[in-house]
């Protein structure tokens, strides 16, 4: 049987989140793959000492909500993919390092600029420009077996999304489908207040989800998403 890959994406909403229940998570879970927006500094130190692989390009200010990375349990190429302001990281994980798995897939994590943003302006033309750029790239580098997760800022009713949908399945609505229950939101306006809508998302092509959760992150205005998947035969 295929070993399936455990994934956790998460808006950590810089220094909001309590770096103690990041890492809690990571060991509980048994995180092999976290990919983080809003990364600071401090959080940045405690993922690395649980997963050492990969890269974390934190910020140190939380303004411009920059830092950006993705931690890893084994070994994995990475690079920054150029998107306009702000650039998505891609890994592509191997069998040579990462045992039990049956072939090779890639994990993009983006974080789409916000439609609210003031900074670049106007938002409306960066989060354009940036579409425009992932499409190139995957036009550029075709995959079979590719997630693409993060904060798209976007709801399933917005552009951003509806783009990424005719290239990818969206992972949150297979699984509600096949389970039979609702798909749930991610974003509310601060920690503990109702999730209201439905902004972070897991893509997926060539990819098999055994599970798919969406978790409390610790200090974030977002929820978690996390999954288990391997690539299709």
């Amino acid at each position: 049987m295929a070993r399936s890959i455990r994934v956790l994406s998460a808006n950590l909403w810089w220094e909001n989140s309590e770096i103690d229940g990041i890492v809690e998570l990571i060991q509980r879970h048994r995180i092999d793959v976290l990919a983080v927006q809003e990364l600071s500094v401090e959080a940045a130190e405690a993922i690395s000492a649980e997963l050492p692989y990969g890269q974390l390009e934190p910020h140190a200010r939380g303004d411009d909500f920059l830092g950006m990375g993705i931690a890893l349990r084994q070994p994995a190429a990475y690079e920054q993919i150029p998107l306009h302001f702000r650039p998505a990281r891609r890994v592509v994980l191997d069998p040579a390092e990462w045992e039990g798995l049956a072939r090779p897939f890639e994990l993009v994590n983006v974080h789409i600029h916000a439609p609210h943003s003031i900074r670049p302006f106007p938002s409306f033309l960066v989060r354009h420009r940036q579409m425009n750029d992932f499409e190139r790239f995957i036009d550029k580098e075709p995959s079979d077996a590719r997630v693409v997760v993060g904060d798209f800022n976007a709801t399933p009713l917005w552009s951003v999304y509806r783009r990424m949908a005719r290239r990818f399945s969206d992972g949150a609505v297979l699984c509600a489908e096949r389970e039979g229950r609702p798909v749930e939101p991610t974003w509310g306006p601060s920690p503990r207040s109702p999730r209201l809508l439905r902004i972070d998302h897991a893509m997926v092509r060539g990819l098999e989800l055994d599970t798919f959760q969406v978790i409390d992150i610790p200090g974030s205005d977002h929820s978690g998403l996390l999954f288990d998947c391997y690539p299709s035969d």
